[in-house]
């Protein structure tokens, strides 16, 4: 391998990203990745807008998906919205601005702040 190679950038799955833990500053624990949002540039490839990170869902232990019930207060039937809200309701949510650093090898995330934004559709 040559040093410009060691040197260039990996191309990653964002389901490698899924499930890493995250530790704030102080190297606490905040939770685990538990989604990922993306949001569009104006890129175009084809039809499509390049995506990008925008941001990660981080919560404790709660695997799998908040069906939505993160983004709209009023998602789905009562009682399943009753039920996700409950078993994520520690879910919170931080901008990729600040993640700090991702430990492919190590598995896990750093950020630059201890306190998660609050998800909209939860609470």
């Amino acid at each position: 391998m040559t040093p410009s190679e060691d040197l260039a950038p990996r191309t990653r799955r964002l389901v490698d990203l899924l499930h890493m833990p995250v530790r704030g500053p102080d190297g606490r624990t905040l939770g685990r990745v538990n989604d990922v949002r993306l949001a569009p540039t104006r890129a175009v490839h084809g039809v499509s807008a390049e995506l990008v990170v925008d941001g990660i869902v981080v919560d404790g232990n709660h695997p799998g998906s908040l069906l939505g019930y993160d983004r709209r207060s009023d998602q789905g039937p009562w009682l399943v919205r009753v039920a996700v809200r409950a078993l994520h309701r520690h879910a919170g949510y931080l901008p990729w601005e600040a993640v700090t650093e991702v430990d492919w090898d190590a598995r896990r995330v750093t950020v630059s702040t201890d306190r998660l934004q609050p998800l909209s559709g939860i609470g």
